[in-house]
């Protein structure tokens, strides 16, 4: 069920990212049973650079699959995935977005910087990463009339790294990824040396 304020939610996320980005993107959308529909945005931020942002998550605040009852106040987001792909190569991985996006209404997923969600599955056709990252992304947040809806931004891993994150933290993996200096937008790059 929609309703005039959650509307109002999404419409002012669209208009940030807009003028963020200082283009309209490209639009998709996927209906999944039970769930409002999820919309992912595309924007080219420079040539070859794909940012892809999820627009429905932050109709409903986020609320764990243990509570009983919708928590009004919860915490409401959206999902900033970047990617370099001048061949548009990976251009089905909208679509791992819009699971990711679609989750917090069907599994009950609440999104915080640090967690780690694994798909197990292909995040694109061909690619080694399975799942993402969460952490801040640098739009920060948006102020909405139901308050403040956060931008969070997910970086592609293989489950391997997902699952040594998991045992020795975020910001370990990150570490990894930056002293072995992997292009963490590229979704076609080899996994982290974890030994």
């Amino acid at each position: 069920m929609q309703d005039g304020r959650s509307e109002d939610v999404l419409a002012g996320i669209d208009a940030l990212l807009q003028e963020h980005f200082g283009q309209s993107p490209v639009r998709a959308s996927v209906s999944f049973v039970g769930v409002e529909p999820v919309e992912v945005l595309r924007f080219e931020p420079v040539p070859g650079e794909r940012a892809y942002l999820s627009l429905g998550m932050a109709r409903r605040p986020m609320t764990g699959a243990g509570e009983l009852v919708q928590q009004a106040d919860g915490p409401r987001a959206e999902l900033l995935l970047q990617l370099r792909d001048p061949t548009d190569s990976f251009g089905d991985v909208w679509r791992s977005l819009a699971v990711l996006a679609a989750a917090p209404a069907v599994e009950g997923v609440v999104y915080s910087p640090g967690m780690t969600v694994d798909l197990g599955a292909p995040l694109a056709a061909g690619v080694r990463c399975s799942g993402v990252l969460v952490h801040e992304s640098v739009i920060g947040g948006v102020d909405t009339v139901a308050g403040r809806v956060d931008v969070l931004q997910v970086v592609p891993a293989t489950a391997t790294e997902l699952a040594w994150c998991r045992v020795h933290g975020s910001a370990a993996l990150r570490e990894r990824w930056a002293g072995q200096e992997l292009d963490l937008l590229d979704l076609a790059r080899p996994a982290a040396d974890l030994t």
